[in-house]
Formats: structure tokens, C-alpha cells, sequence
């Protein structure tokens, strides 16, 4: 699954991915690229080392919290990202690939 960055329509990528033998969702719709869970997650260990006090302030700490952070997010939350594929990809069909609120 991949949003229509230029580094993932890139040649090489498309190359890596076909020699790997790497399925990929064709064609993405240009306009839901948050369909991806892993975008959401990226989103929420944002937030969460966002609302640390107190912020990181070097590399390393930056590093220790997205660990700490990362090693933190409720099993859960990946659950319900998980769960809700089939109501998202639907709303994309639904929408013919234009953006919506899921």
C-alpha cells in the first residue's frame, strides 16, 4: 500500500518491489493516501511524544521518546486502525477515490 509520493512511483522502487516479488494496491487513488494505517500511526507517535514535558531537546532524547512512545501505543489503537480497513477502503470505492472523512 502506497500513496502517490514520488519516491514510491519511482523506477527503481517499482523495480524493488517487482524483483522482491512485493504485491502493491494498483491504481492508488491519488486523493486517499491516509488510507495507509501506518500514516495514522506516524500521527498518533507524533502526538504522543508532542505532549511530553518535558520536549525533547537532542537527537538522542528525540530518539528515546519516539522508542518509549512507540513501545507504548495501546495494542489496541493498532487494532481498531486494523478493524476499520473495510469501512475505509469502502468509503474510497464509494467516493471513486476522492478524499472523505471515514
Amino acid at each position: 500500500m502506497q500513496d502517490n509520493a514520488p519516491a514510491h512511483r519511482a523506477r527503481i522502487t517499482n523495480q524493488f518491489l517487482y524483483e522482491n516479488n512485493i504485491p502493491v494496491l494498483h491504481p492508488w487513488p491519488p486523493y486517499s493516501p491516509d488510507l495507509n494505517p501506518i500514516e495514522h500511526l506516524w500521527d498518533l507517535l507524533d502526538r504522543r511524544v508532542r505532549m511530553r514535558q518535558p520536549q525533547p531537546q537532542t537527537l538522542l532524547q528525540l530518539e528515546r521518546a519516539l522508542h518509549e512512545e512507540w513501545d507504548n501505543i495501546p495494542q489496541q489503537a493498532v487494532q481498531r486502525l486494523i478493524g476499520s480497513m473495510r469501512r475505509r477502503c469502502q468509503a474510497v470505492i464509494l467516493s471513486r477515490g476522492h478524499h472523505t472523512r471515514y
